[in-house]
């Protein structure tokens, strides 16, 4: 199977956020690092120690230092025994990063434990970790707090040391902006009543905060998981991320999204575009924990990629879901802007946005159309061309 093709599988949820040890969370740097030669040697080493242990963690490969990924989970034991599946090809890749992992072997990759933290403060340190060294294996350098319904309104503590990180940082900047979604998003789930059915859930979950730009100043009505939010707007898993993703406004009038927004986003958000043969479909492949796979720059594309038949592609396209894979469309536009020029003064005269309308303009078909613009010849006392100037 090609490196490529490895990322099929299902993306299943593979942490559990149950941890039997408590760390003294008092200071900022909670625990000294713990380093390991490999990876290989890691899992040797921390099979039982770390079992259930939260924290946050770095694989560097070395043979190429500057390649290096930064994580967290509510099981590093775990979660580094799933790190050397995969670079035995015992399991697939469930996102870009872990592809990229995959491809080098496990006594390849250095494993640092940057931190050891609570369940409620993993996600909080990656994301502080991300912000002070950047790294370069990692696709989006933006953690999205979740949240355990059975960590139930126990976030006093989590809530202190985030506000303690935050005065690392001035404000307005990368580190103060992230950890302040952090501290709204704490604060909010300690406002949220939880209900039986949500503690069951031993998984992290997702806020969806449904904002309504006719009432820019009104609370974010606040669903405590994807699943609620999926009921409460009868909306599909897929069109949600595409919603949230793409800033779409919802119903015209709604804003959805993961983590809290300021009243100065609101402008950020449009209509979704109606269809039009001149936009090509960009597919970003997403998995279940809504990290990005793997993207294509058209249908035809995702279908040779999956080796499957492009009505295949095209119904999973349309559906937002292909295997267990979240498929998300934006539509990007192929028009091209044709200047025209008068052929006598050579001043501009006119700007068409694509090459049908100029056709109609001109009253020329495709080729003759390609050909003006292509050697700058005059027709009609005109000349016409891609660029502005001539």
């Amino acid at each position: 199977m090609s490196p490529k093709n490895k990322i099929w599988g299902p993306p299943k949820r593979k942490y559990s956020t149950s941890s039997s040890n408590s760390f003294n969370l008092d200071g900022i740097d909670n625990t000294e690092t713990i380093k390991f030669d490999s990876l290989e040697q890691a899992c040797k080493e921390i099979k039982f120690k770390y079992i259930g242990v939260s924290g946050v963690y770095k694989l560097t490969n070395k043979n190429n230092i500057d390649r290096f990924y930064i994580g967290s989970s509510n099981n590093l034991a775990r979660r580094m025994e799933e790190y050397l599946k995969l670079t035995k090809g015992l399991r697939n890749p469930h996102s870009s990063g872990e592809l990229e992992i995959s491809l080098t072997p496990a006594s390849e990759w250095s494993l640092v434990f940057i931190y050891l933290t609570s369940p409620q403060l993993s996600l909080v340190y990656e994301q502080y970790a991300i912000i002070m060294l950047k790294p370069t294996i990692n696709s989006n350098y933006k953690v999205i707090p979740r949240v355990n319904p059975q960590w139930g309104n126990n976030l006093d503590h989590a809530i202190i040391v985030i506000d303690k990180l935050l005065s690392l940082f001035t404000a307005g900047s990368e580190g103060f902006e992230r950890l302040s979604v952090f501290l709204q998003v704490f604060k909010t789930v300690d406002n949220i009543k939880f209900e039986l059915e949500d503690l069951g859930n031993k998984y992290y979950c997702f806020l969806v905060f449904i904002y309504d730009i006719t009432s820019p100043d009104k609370n974010p009505i606040v669903y405590s998981s994807i699943n609620r939010a999926l009921k409460g707007l009868q909306i599909s898993h897929s069109n949600l991320l595409d919603h949230i993703n793409n800033n779409y406004l919802f119903k015209s009038k709604f804003i959805i999204s993961f983590e809290p927004i300021d009243a100065d986003a609101l402008k950020n958000y449009i209509e979704k575009p109606v269809g039009d043969s001149q936009l090509r479909k960009h597919i970003t492949v997403y998995n279940l924990d809504n990290e990005i796979v793997t993207e294509f720059k058209s249908g035809r594309e995702m279908a040779k990629y999956f080796n499957i038949d492009g009505r295949v592609a095209r119904a999973a396209i349309a559906l937002g879901e292909f295997q267990d894979f979240l498929l998300i469309v934006k539509e990007i536009s192929h028009r091209k802007t044709i200047y025209v020029f008068d052929s006598d003064t050579l001043e501009l005269t006119d700007k068409i946005n694509g090459v049908s309308k100029a056709m109609k303009y001109a009253k020329v078909n495709f080729y003759t159309l390609k050909n003006l613009i292509e050697n700058r010849n005059s027709y009609n006392g005109k000349i016409y061309s891609y660029i502005d100037k001539l």
